[in-house]
C-alpha cells in the first residue's frame, strides 16, 4: 500500500483542498502492510513444517519479531473434534485471562499493530442511514445519527467466569453464606482482543444506538449535510462521522473523537424491549419536554463531572432488543431448528422424522437427542443477554466512540491505553436499567462518573422468591387503587372473568387474532400497567376494559377488544422478557424456577383473595384482582401463540431451572466506586409507592455501611414509577444537583 505521510503518532498533516488526516493511523495501516508481506514470505520459505495427515494443523505464531511454527499434533495427541453449528463458541476458545495475551512472550510491535487493525475491522462500525435533523427548543434542531456496531457475543472476561464456574458446579465447591462472592472489574473491555488472535475469531452480535446531539453552528450545520451524503456506504459514513470530534473538544485538535465525559447513555427498562425513539419516543420540543431535552437544552442544569454541558446522549437497544439482533421465534426457529422438530405436524401424509428411516420409536428417540441438544444450545445462547453482558456492550461502544481509530506508537501502546481511563460523563437507568447501573459499578473498573437512578435500585441480597412474595401484595394495593377510581369496572371485570372462564372449560375457546387463547389469567395480565401514573395508565386499562363486550346489555365478547388486548400484551413480539424476566433477579443462587407462579400459589393458598376463580363470582364481595410484572409457565400453554409450542416451552422452562448464574452484583465492588475511591457520583429517585421496584427492598441497600451508600435518594411518592416518562425533565434535574451537592437532598 502507498502510505503519503509519515510522521510521529498524534501529529496530522493538512493539505489545501483536503480533510485532516491523521498520519499516525495512516502510518499504522501502512506498516500492518509491510508486515503482512513479511509474514507471508516467513510461512512460504519455511522449511521446519510437516504435514502429518490430512487434517493436520500447522500454526504460525509470531512473537517478539521471531517466527516459529508448531504442529498441533506433533507429540501425537488426538486432534480436536471439528465444531459445527454457528453456537459453538459456547466452548471458550481460550482460556487465557483476558486482560494478557495466551502466550508469555511479548507481542511484537508489527504484531501489535495488525491485531489493531483487526480489531477496527471486527467491530465493524458504521452509521446505517443517513442523519435527520430535526426543530426543538428555542430555534435549535438537534441531529439524530443511527449507529450499529459488531460486539463480541460473549465477552473474553465472562467467557472465563463461566468457565470457573462450571468448574465450581462439576467439584461441588459452593459459597459460604457469609463469604462475599467477588466480581473481578474489567479495565479494558476489548484487551483481549488486542492480544490474543483467537477473541476475533468470537461470534458477534450488532448491536444498535443513536446519538442524538445538537446542531450549534454553520460548522455542525456543514457536518451534518456532509453525512447525508447517499453516496457513502454506512462505514464511510461513520468514519466521517468523527472528524467532528476535534470540533467538539475545546479546540484540542490531538483527537478525532468524541469526548466521552461529555456523552450521557441511558438504559432503558424491560428487559427485552427496544430503546425510545428520538423525537417519537422522546420528545425533545422543548427543555422541560423530557430527561433528554433537559440534558440538552436545560442551560447547564445538567451537567458532567467538570462542570460542562452534555454534547450527546446515547440511547442503546440493549442486545436482543429492538433492532440490536433482536430475539424472536422467527430467529430462534432460524438458530436453533431442532429445538423445534416436535412442533411439526402430520403434513400432506408425513409422518414426523420419516426422513430419518427406522420404525417410530427409533425416530422419535432421535428427535428427542437433537432437541435436547439444541435446547442446551439455546439456553446457554439466552443466557448471555442479561445484565452483565448489556454494560460490557455499553463500555464496547464507548470505548469505539472514544477511539474509533485504532492505532500503536512506537513504543507499543494503542492510543486506548495512552489516553487512559475515559469513562461515560453520565449514565441514566430507568427501572431495569438502573440494575444494570448496579452491574456497571460492580463489573467495571471505570463506570460513569455520574449515575442516575429513578425507580431502578434492584433487590440485591433479597431470594427471588422473596421478590414475588412482596410483590403480590403491592399488586393487591394498585388493584384496590384502580377499583377506587374506577368502581363500576369492579363488576365489569368480574362479567369478563366468567366470561372466560366457561369458555375455557368448553370445547369453544376464544381466539385472539394473533393466534393465542384469551384466557381469563391471560386478561388479567393487563395489570401489568398499574405500576403506571394513574390519569394515563389507569385510564388506558379503563378503556381496554370497556370494549370487552359489543354493547352494554350482550354478554358477546366484541373484535374491537381483542385486537386491543393483543396490542397491549406485546409478549409474542418481545419473548425475551418471558424468558429472562425471572433471571434479573437470579444473581448467581441458584434456579428462578417460576417464582412467581410458586408465589402465586402459596397467596391463593393462603387467602382466597387471590383466587380469581372465587372472586369473580357474583356473590363474592372482593374484587377480582389483576396480575402484575411476572411471567407464568401458562403463557406457553396457549395463551400466547408466539411463546406456546414445544421449542418454547422447553427453553422457558430449561431457563426457569437453570442454576448456573452469574452474580450480577458484588458489594465490595459497588463500595469501592461510590465511597472509597469515589470514581462515581450518585443519585437515586426512589418512589415509596413503586409496584415494581420494592421500595424497602431499595433502603435497605442505601443505609450506612450497605453496598450503595454512597447514593443520594430522593424519595417521594408524588410520582409512580413513570415518573421519568410523566416528569423526566424536573427529575434529572433534581438529580443532578443532588449528585453535585447543590441540593440539599436528603435534608
Amino acid at each position: 500500500r502507498q502510505c503519503p505521510y509519515i510522521a510521529t503518532p498524534s501529529k496530522r498533516l493538512k493539505r489545501r483542498g483536503d480533510q485532516t488526516t491523521m498520519v499516525s493511523y495512516l502510518r499504522h495501516r501502512a506498516l500492518i502492510a509491510v508486515f503482512s508481506l513479511t509474514t507471508r514470505a516467513c510461512a512460504f520459505s519455511s522449511s521446519a513444517v510437516a504435514l502429518t495427515g490430512r487434517h493436520h494443523k500447522t500454526l504460525i505464531s509470531i512473537r517478539g519479531g521471531a517466527t516459529s511454527i508448531q504442529n498441533s499434533n506433533i507429540n501425537g495427541e488426538e486432534e480436536e473434534e471439528l465444531r459445527t453449528g454457528w453456537l459453538h463458541n459456547t466452548q471458550p476458545k481460550y482460556a487465557a485471562s483476558p486482560s494478557s495475551s495466551s502466550s508469555s512472550a511479548p507481542l511484537s510491535l508489527a504484531m501489535k499493530r495488525l491485531m489493531a487493525d483487526k480489531m477496527q475491522k471486527y467491530r465493524n462500525h458504521r452509521i446505517i442511514n443517513p442523519p435527520a435533523a430535526h426543530p426543538c427548543g428555542d430555534a435549535n434542531r438537534i441531529m439524530v445519527t443511527e449507529h450499529k456496531i459488531s460486539i463480541p457475543l460473549t465477552h473474553p472476561d465472562l467467557q472465563v467466569a463461566m468457565m470457573m464456574n462450571k468448574e465450581d458446579q462439576q467439584s461441588g465447591t459452593t459459597t459460604n453464606e457469609n463469604e462475599q462472592r467477588r466480581i473481578v472489574p474489567v479495565n479494558r473491555i476489548d484487551a483481549a482482543f488486542l492480544t490474543n488472535n483467537d477473541a476475533l475469531n468470537e461470534p458477534t452480535i450488532d448491536v444498535y444506538f443513536t446519538i442524538t446531539e445538537l446542531l450549534s453552528n454553520t460548522q455542525d450545520e456543514a457536518h451534518f449535510h456532509a453525512l447525508q451524503n447517499p453516496n457513502l456506504s454506512p462505514s464511510q459514513r461513520a468514519a466521517l462521522y468523527f472528524q467532528k470530534g476535534s470540533n467538539d473538544n475545546d479546540g484540542d485538535d490531538s483527537s478525532s473523537s468524541v469526548d466521552p465525559s461529555r456523552m450521557m447513555l441511558y438504559l432503558q427498562g424491560g428487559p427485552g424491549f427496544g430503546c425510545a425513539a428520538p423525537i417519537s419516543g422522546l420528545s425533545l420540543a422543548s427543555s422541560s419536554s423530557s430527561w433528554a431535552a433537559a440534558v440538552l437544552l436545560g442551560g447547564g442544569k445538567v451537567t458532567n463531572a467538570d462542570g460542562k454541558s452534555f454534547q450527546r446522549i446515547v440511547l442503546m437497544d440493549q442486545r436482543g432488543t429492538g433492532k440490536s439482533s433482536a430475539i424472536c421465534k422467527q430467529q430462534l426457529v432460524k438458530m436453533f431448528p431442532d429445538l423445534f422438530l416436535l412442533d411439526k405436524t402430520e403434513k400432506e401424509g408425513k409422518v414426523v422424522g420419516e426422513e430419518f428411516g427406522g420404525d417410530s420409536d427409533a425416530r422419535m428417540m432421535l428427535l428427542q437427542a437433537r432437541q435436547q441438544k439444541a435446547l442446551k444450545e439455546a439456553t446457554d445462547y439466552l443466557s448471555l443477554f442479561r445484565a452483565d453482558s448489556i454494560v460490557r456492550d455499553a463500555e464496547w461502544i464507548r470505548e469505539a466512540l472514544t477511539n474509533p481509530f485504532r492505532y500503536v506508537d512506537d513504543d507499543g501502546n494503542d492510543n486506548a491505553a495512552v489516553n487512559g481511563p475515559q469513562p461515560w460523563g453520565g449514565a441514566l437507568g430507568q427501572s431495569f436499567g438502573g440494575f444494570c447501573l448496579m452491574t456497571y459499578l460492580s463489573s467495571i473498573q471505570n463506570p460513569p462518573e455520574l449515575m442516575y437512578f429513578t425507580g431502578g435500585i434492584a433487590p440485591m441480597n433479597t431470594p427471588v422468591r422473596e421478590v414475588y412474595d412482596r410483590l403480590w401484595l403491592r399488586v393487591r394495593e394498585r388493584s384496590w387503587k384502580y377499583y377506587e377510581q374506577y368502581p363500576g369496572d369492579v363488576a365489569l371485570v368480574k362479567k369478563i372473568v366468567r366470561k372466560l372462564l366457561a369458555h375455557e372449560n368448553s370445547a369453544d375457546p376464544i381466539i385472539l387474532p394473533s393466534g393465542g387463547i384469551l384466557t381469563a389469567r391471560r386478561f388479567l395480565q393487563i395489570g401489568l400497567a398499574l405500576g403506571g401514573s394513574p390519569g394515563s395508565s389507569f385510564a388506558n386499562i379503563h378503556s381496554v376494559i370497556n370494549s370487552a363486550f359489543v354493547d352494554e346489555d350482550s354478554d358477546e365478547i366484541s373484535n374491537a377488544f381483542l385486537k386491543r388486548i393483543d396490542y397491549e400484551q406485546s409478549f409474542d413480539d418481545a419473548p425475551l422478557y418471558f424468558l429472562l424476566h425471572e433471571s434479573i433477579y437470579a444473581d448467581g443462587e441458584g434456579a428462578t424456577q417460576w417464582a412467581a407462579n410458586q408465589s402465586y400459589e402459596g397467596h391463593v393458598q393462603a387467602n382466597p383473595e387471590f383466587d380469581y376463580r372465587v372472586t369473580c363470582q357474583e356473590d363474592n364481595s372482593n374484587p377480582t384482582l389483576f396480575f402484575g410484572e411476572m411471567v407464568f409457565p401458562f403463557m406457553a400453554h396457549g395463551d400466547f401463540s408466539e411463546l406456546s409450542n414445544s421449542g418454547m416451552r422447553m427453553l422457558s422452562e430449561a431457563l426457569a431451572e437453570k442454576s448456573d448464574w452469574l452474580p450480577l452484583f458484588c458489594e465490595a465492588n459497588m463500595r469501592a466506586a461510590l465511597v472509597d475511591t469515589k470514581k462515581s457520583r450518585a443519585a437515586a429517585a426512589c418512589y415509596y409507592d413503586d409496584m415494581y421496584v420494592d421500595f424497602e427492598c431499595a433502603m435497605k441497600l442505601v443505609q450506612r455501611g450497605c453496598p450503595l451508600e454512597g447514593v443520594k435518594v430522593y424519595v417521594t411518592n408524588e410520582y409512580q414509577h413513570s415518573g421519568l416518562r410523566d416528569d423526566g425533565a424536573n427529575i434529572i434535574n433534581k438529580l443532578a444537583a443532588m449528585s453535585k451537592n447543590r441540593l440539599h437532598v436528603p435534608s
